[in-house]
C-alpha cells in the first residue's frame, strides 16, 4: 500500500512543476520587459504632518526595441476606485513616476497595472495598503448673508456662495450643486445672490453638494423679509401769512431715520403755480398772493404711497415793485374812507328790509324759505371790521389780527373758522 502512495506522489511532482512554469511564462516576459527597480514614497503635499499621497517610481527595460506601454496606478477606498494613468514610449530602458493623491481619510489599497497600447494586461503589481489623509481640499459649501436677519423689502441684501471641491474633479468625479428655499432659480455660476428684490417672507436657504465619490456637504441661512411700511413724512412750511416776496419754502421732511432720497414725490398745488418736479423743497417766495392747497404724494420703490397736505397763505406785498398778478381786494374796516352816500344807502336798505318783512308775513312757509334764501345770497356778509378778500374760487375770506382766517359759508350764511 505504501509503495502505491509513493508512486502516485512521484507522478504528481512533474505535473505541479509544469503548472508553475506556465504561470511564470506570462505576457510581460514574452514582451521582452523586465522590472529593474520599483519603490513607493510617502508624501505630505499639504504639509500638515500627515501622509496624504503615495508616489510610485518604476524602472523598466525592454529587449524588443521600441516599446509602448500604459501604466495605471489604481486606488481603492470605501468602495470607490480611482485611476492615475500614464503612457510611456521607450527603447531599452525608461523611468516612470505616478502619484496617488488621497481624497479621503482611511486605508487606501494601491495596485500598479502595466498594459500594452492595445489594453492587454501584462503585469499587475500590489503596491500595498496605506493609511492616508486627504491631500486635496474636500467639498465644502458656505453661505454668508450680507444684511440683517430681519430686513424690509428693497433693503440691501446679498448671499455669498463660497464653494470648493478639489477631490472630485481630480479623479473625474465632479458633482452637482443644488439650492433650495429661494424664490428664483439659482445657477451654479452665481457666486452672489441678490436678495434685495425678493418678496416678503421667511426664508431658509439651503445649498447642498455631492460629488461622485460620495462626499456630501451643505450649509443653510435663515432670515426674514417684511413688507416696507408706507413712507412717513411731514410738510414743513415757512413764510405762510407773509407778504409776497418774503422768504417762503415748502419742504418734504422724512420722519425718523427713513431715507426718501430715491422716492417719487408728486406735488399737487391749487391754484396751479406751474410745473413742480420730483423735489423735496419748493421756493414759494414769489407766488402770487392767495390761499394755496398743497398735496404731496410720496411713493417708495415698492409702489407703496402716502399722501399729506397743508395750506399756505400769501398776502399782497406793500412793495409796489414786487410782481403780484390779480391780488385780492383788501378791506381795512374802520380805516376805509366813507361818504354821505352811505346814509342814503342805509335808508334804502331799511325800506327794502321793511318791505321784505311785510312780504314774509303774508307768504307761506315754503315761499318764506325761498325768499329768505334769495335775500341771504344777495346780501353782503358783515366782516365785523376785519380785512377781507375774495379768492379765485369765489370764496370770501376774512383775517383776524392774530392771523387766523374765517371763510363765508353761503349755505349756512355764517363765518366758519379755517
Amino acid at each position: 500500500m505504501r509503495e502505491w502512495f509513493v508512486l502516485g506522489l512521484l507522478l504528481c511532482i512533474p505535473l505541479t512543476t509544469c503548472v508553475v512554469a506556465e504561470e511564470e511564462s506570462d505576457g510581460f516576459t514574452e514582451a521582452g520587459l523586465n522590472i529593474v527597480a520599483i519603490r513607493d514614497d510617502s508624501l505630505d503635499k499639504n504639509q500638515d504632518g500627515v501622509t496624504d499621497s503615495i508616489r510610485v517610481v518604476i524602472v523598466l527595460n525592454s529587449t524588443n526595441g521600441q516599446t509602448d506601454l500604459r501604466l495605471n496606478l489604481i486606488g481603492e477606498h470605501s468602495g470607490f476606485t480611482v485611476y492615475e494613468e500614464m503612457l510611456i514610449s521607450f527603447e531599452d530602458q525608461a523611468n516612470a513616476s505616478l502619484t496617488y493623491d488621497s481624497w479621503s481619510t482611511g486605508e487606501h489599497e494601491l495596485t500598479l497595472e502595466i498594459s500594452d497600447v492595445e489594453g492587454r494586461l501584462l503585469r499587475s503589481i500590489d503596491i500595498g495598503i496605506f493609511d492616508l489623509s486627504p491631500a486635496l481640499a474636500i467639498p465644502n459649501v458656505e453661505l454668508t448673508l450680507a444684511g440683517s436677519q430681519t430686513m424690509q423689502t428693497g433693503d440691501f441684501c446679498e448671499i455669498r456662495r463660497d464653494f470648493v471641491d478639489e477631490t472630485g474633479p481630480r479623479w473625474g468625479y465632479s458633482g452637482t450643486r443644488s439650492v433650495t428655499g429661494t424664490p428664483f432659480i439659482v445657477l451654479d455660476t452665481e457666486d452672489v445672490l441678490d436678495c434685495s428684490n425678493w418678496p416678503a417672507g421667511e426664508y431658509n436657504v439651503v445649498e447642498t453638494y455631492q460629488n461622485g465619490l460620495g462626499q456630501i456637504t451643505s450649509d443653510s441661512l435663515q432670515f426674514t423679509i417684511v413688507n416696507k411700511p408706507p413712507p412717513s413724512f411731514t410738510i414743513s412750511i415757512t413764510g405762510s401769512n407773509q407778504e409776497v416776496g418774503s422768504p417762503c419754502t415748502i419742504e418734504h421732511q422724512a420722519v425718523g431715520s427713513e431715507n426718501h432720497q430715491n422716492y417719487l414725490k408728486n406735488w399737487e398745488i391749487t391754484p396751479a403755480v406751474g410745473l413742480v418736479g420730483n423735489t423735496s423743497i419748493i421756493d414759494c417766495s414769489m407766488w402770487n398772493s392767495g390761499v394755496y392747497k398743497i398735496l404731496l404724494t410720496v411713493t417708495n420703490d415698492e409702489e407703496i404711497r402716502t399722501t399729506d397736505g397743508e395750506m399756505l397763505i400769501r398776502t399782497p406785498s406793500q412793495n409796489p415793485s414786487v410782481s403780484d398778478e390779480q391780488p385780492p381786494v383788501l378791506s381795512r374796516g374802520e380805516e376805509t374812507e366813507t361818504s354821505n352816500s352811505g346814509i342814503w344807502g342805509i335808508l334804502v336798505l331799511s325800506f327794502v328790509l321793511g318791505l321784505a318783512v311785510f312780504l314774509l308775513m303774508v307768504r307761506s312757509p315754503i315761499d318764506d324759505e325761498v325768499g329768505f334764501g334769495t335775500l341771504a345770497i344777495d346780501s353782503e356778509p358783515d366782516s365785523e371790521g376785519l380785512p377781507t378778500h375774495l379768492d379765485e374760487s369765489g370764496i370770501l375770506w376774512r383775517k383776524h389780527e392774530d392771523g387766523n382766517l374765517d371763510w363765508w359759508d353761503t349755505s349756512s350764511m355764517t363765518w366758519k373758522r379755517w
